[in-house]
């Protein structure tokens, strides 16, 4: 098995992509730099597209005639959830002077697109039948909870009292009500 075909090459591409995008909005100079951005979100995105494709050789669910349409609902209920915060610049770090978005889909949940993020590689893992896929669920709901408390961080010390006071509010970082 090549590379370009192991499922964990392609995972690793990910991780090394949300790695990147956690730099990123740490405050670090290099999350100003928009080549370096779109790499890191190109990188974050691809490596979870491709690993559950045919052409990574990995074991797969029996066919099941609700496989498929689940999968595309869990992706759909992803875009439902992301659609309305896509406003916000996310893949770059907290400024001074910037607008906390507390309303809308951002006063039910702090990170709603990341936990889209988490999200539609499920429903894209169930299309494909990809076991692999499902099984790292769990690694990008912890890549993007990490990534989630760097961004809370800095938001926490550019926008001070501010965020701390909508954090106090908003309890759910990925699920209302829960700190999780």
């Amino acid at each position: 098995m090549s590379a370009v075909t192991s499922p964990f090459f392609w995972a690793l591409v990910s991780l090394i992509g949300i790695h990147a995008a956690t730099v990123a909005v740490s405050g670090h100079p290099i999350g100003r730099n928009r080549a370096f951005i779109a790499l890191a979100l190109v990188m974050v995105t691809l490596g979870r597209v491709v690993l559950v494709l045919p052409l990574c050789a990995q074991p797969r669910l029996a066919p099941r005639a609700w496989l498929a349409p689940a999968g595309i609902a869990v992706m759909v209920l992803a875009a439902l959830i992301a659609a309305p915060a896509l406003s916000v610049r996310w893949w770059r770090p907290p400024e001074p002077g910037m607008r906390l978005r507390t309303s809308g889909i951002y006063g039910i949940v702090r990170h709603p697109i990341y936990l889209a993020e988490v999200l539609w590689p499920a429903g894209w893992s169930l299309v494909w039948g990809s076991v692999w896929g499902l099984a790292l669920t769990p690694a990008w709901w912890l890549a993007f909870l990490l990534h989630a408390l760097v961004e809370e961080q800095q938001l926490e010390r550019v926008l001070g009292d501010e965020y701390r006071r909508y954090r106090a509010r908003v309890r759910g970082r990925f699920v209302p009500g829960l700190p999780i």
